[in-house]
């Protein structure tokens, strides 16, 4: 089994990719600042050629974030493995 996570902040909070990452890393990103957390966890087997697993696991953390009213627009987000 694999496990990811997907993070998403506003540019608001965030001056780029690293401070997001950073408050993720610090334990802060939840309860200082606008942003989610999605986990996800797939089994080893999924992905293929076309679709690798990771960007498969980006995919679904987009759904999920997307799903929740986040947008591309005025957020930075990442994929980290877990």
């Amino acid at each position: 089994m694999r496990h990811f996570v997907y993070i998403i902040g506003t540019t608001d909070d965030f001056g780029d990719l690293e401070d997001l990452k950073n408050a993720y890393f610090d334990g802060v990103l939840l309860k200082d600042y606008n942003a989610s957390v999605y986990h996800i966890k797939l089994p080893d087997t999924a992905g293929t050629d076309v679709l690798p697993i990771v960007q498969l696991a980006t995919l679904i953390g987009r759904g999920m974030a997307f799903g929740d009213d986040w947008c591309m627009d005025g957020t930075f987000s990442d994929l980290l493995e877990a």
